[in-house]
């Protein structure tokens, strides 16, 4: 592996795929490095978020944070079990990844369930009663959340031969999903859906492997998606949500100062994300149409169509979370 040294600030992207990141000018014995690893691109916003987080971890203490984008080292669904055995120290990763081990984590995905936008972001506020039980639920597998990634509202993508406009437009769609509860949502509405990484989509519109296709609006930028696709549709039925997770034992090797730094670092960053968010949507939309596709916003009226298409989702949620999803609807209701 290639490392670049980046003295305060001063980013170098290695070849085409590669970014690697040193703090700090000399070598002592208490220096460390940890190696963090991402599936979304190089100049995706939310691995610039990261790299902003590891700028300023390497300002404030003698850590050094190499980042692995593009999938070098693990694909999105294999993070959360590299993260948590300590294959690697740290990684990022959509919560959908965590359905397995913690249902209750899905209430995100489960579409319109958890209002606006401003309520979600208060309701995954640091301290936040839904923040604290779903970071102490994570912190158990292994993999400790140092700060949520805001990656904006899911849409939907189609090809402008089949595109989806209303719920029944996806029946009969085979749709690429990334998360076991937007699966449940697709055949709610009598889609087929295929769980897949955000980093196998391309080839997968591409290919007709699937019809259709769900991701956050900035993904159909950075990912080139709208060489494939055609149609954006912000249904926004779901808040994603990545992760900044480092291995629960590696954070018990750090000192109480470095800890402090990782938190203060990483609350400085997530507010970052989620004060730019809305923009990063805003000019993806934007350059969606300058490339010749259509972006097919929802009027309240069509938004409740799609709403009363996934209260069987909404249902099956509240059967399947256990203990924890009921204490994630009572944090919700207040």
């Amino acid at each position: 592996m290639s490392t670049t040294k980046l003295n305060k600030g001063l980013l170098t992207s290695i070849g085409a795929c590669a970014l690697a990141l040193t703090m700090g000018v000399s070598a002592s014995a208490a220096e460390r490095t940890l190696r963090f690893t991402t599936q979304l691109p190089a100049k995706n916003f939310a691995t610039l978020n990261a790299v902003e987080f590891a700028q300023c971890v390497g300002e404030k203490s003698d850590i050094t944070i190499e980042v692995y984008d593009s999938a070098q080292l693990y694909r999105d669904k294999e993070v959360p079990q590299a993260v948590s055995s300590g294959a690697i120290d740290m990684g990022m990763t959509t919560t959908a990844r965590f359905a397995g081990t913690i249902p209750a984590i899905e209430i995100l995905y489960v579409p319109f369930a958890m209002g606006s936008r401003d309520k979600i972001v208060g309701m995954l506020a640091p301290g936040a009663e839904l923040r604290t039980l779903l970071d102490d639920a994570l912190t158990e597998t292994g993999a400790r959340p140092i700060y949520w990634m805001d990656y904006g509202t899911a849409v939907f993508l189609s090809k402008k031969d089949n595109p989806i406009r209303v719920p029944a437009d996806v029946e009969g769609m085979k749709v690429r999903v990334f998360g076991k509860t937007l699966g449940d949502f697709v055949t709610a509405l009598g889609g087929a859906p295929t769980l897949m990484s955000g980093s196998e989509q391309f080839l997968a519109y591409q290919r007709g492997t699937v019809d259709a296709g769900m991701t956050g609006i900035g993904s159909v930028i950075s990912r080139k998606l709208y060489e494939v696709m055609d149609v954006v549709t912000r249904s926004e039925h779901a808040k994603i949500e990545f992760l900044m997770l480092i291995n629960d034992k590696v954070w018990g090797t750090l000192s109480g100062d470095e800890q402090a730094t990782m938190t203060e670092c990483g609350q400085i960053s997530e507010a970052n994300l989620r004060a730019s968010i809305a923009q990063v949507e805003t000019d993806a939309a934007a350059d969606t149409l300058t490339y010749g596709k259509e972006v097919i916003e929802m009027t309240d009226e069509n938004r409740a169509a799609w709403k009363a298409a996934a209260q069987p989702v909404v249902d099956a949620y509240l059967a399947s979370s256990g203990e924890l999803g009921q204490k994630v609807i009572a944090a919700i209701a207040k």
